[in-house]
């Protein structure tokens, strides 16, 4: 009985330190535990710290995708705008091309375009219609020459300007018009005058209709009247009618027909003769 009992009591003692063992070993397993636990709990971060960081990258998010919004309607925006900038520039294109083409139609049409060509082209006729009733006019004294070129009064210039000036020629030599007297001026504006009327019209095809020569004869002398006259009988079968307005008494049977215009005390009169 009492081996009995002691077995069991040696059994319980060996028991007992099994579990001595056994805690010792779960002990120390629970100071890691702990330990590790505590090394965790000291690296994760605060809870408070981490809500506020994920509210504030909330926030970020919320930024950014209104930026991407607004970064959106810009690309939307730029690329209408591109579109646009392809067709003005197309437009600008069209319009440069009609600029280019207005800029010669306008130096087409310019003073030094096709007016001058037509100009140049007609001036020889006119000066040598010109010449020919200045010689019946001058007895072969005067001649009168175009000049539609002339050089700058800068001589560092090498180029021509376009002009058009009248040089005038007598048995004295080249003068400038305002040398002259009234009664050659006259012979040389009638001489240039008629030339211009009759060459105009022969380029419009039709005839010269009416001639009107408004005194001046008494700037001529004797010899210069009755030359103005020849002339004048020379180039009437050009015109329909020529009407010559003059004070003076001598020319009255220089031509067939004549209207007499006389003051009076109760007005003038009319006299077709």
């Amino acid at each position: 009985m009492n081996k009995q009992i002691e077995g069991e009591i040696s059994n319980l003692e060996s028991e007992i330190e099994n579990r001595r063992t056994e805690i010792v070993s779960l002990d120390t397993d629970y100071q890691v535990s702990l330990k590790n636990l505590q090394t965790a709990e000291g690296a994760s971060p605060n809870l408070d710290i981490v809500e506020r960081e994920l509210y504030t990258l909330r926030e970020d998010e919320n930024r950014t995708r209104d930026l991407v919004g607004a970064a959106r309607q810009k690309v939307d925006v730029l690329t209408t705008l591109r579109a646009r900038k392809k067709d003005y520039a197309v437009q600008r294109e069209e319009h440069n091309q009609r600029i280019v083409r207005h800029k010669t139609l306008e130096r087409a049409f310019g003073k030094d375009g096709v007016p001058a060509l037509l100009i140049e082209q007609a001036l020889p006729q006119i000066e040598q219609k010109a010449n020919d009733l200045l010689e019946r006019l001058s007895d072969g004294q005067m001649s009168i020459r175009f000049v539609t070129q002339a050089e700058y009064k800068d001589k560092k210039r090498d180029d021509l300007k376009e002009t058009l000036d009248i040089q005038i020629s007598d048995s004295s030599g080249l003068r400038d018009y305002e040398m002259y007297s009234g009664g050659e001026a006259f012979r040389v504006n009638f001489a240039i005058r008629l030339a211009l009327s009759e060459i105009l019209a022969q380029r419009k095809g039709a005839r010269l209709q009416t001639l009107v020569i408004d005194e001046g004869f008494g700037s001529q002398d004797a010899q210069g009247r009755q030359r103005l006259i020849e002339a004048i009988n020379l180039v009437k079968h050009d015109f329909a009618k020529i009407l010559v307005i003059t004070h003076l008494d001598e020319l009255k049977d220089a031509f067939p027909n004549r209207i007499e215009i006389e003051k009076t005390d109760r007005g003038s009169s009319v006299t077709v003769i």
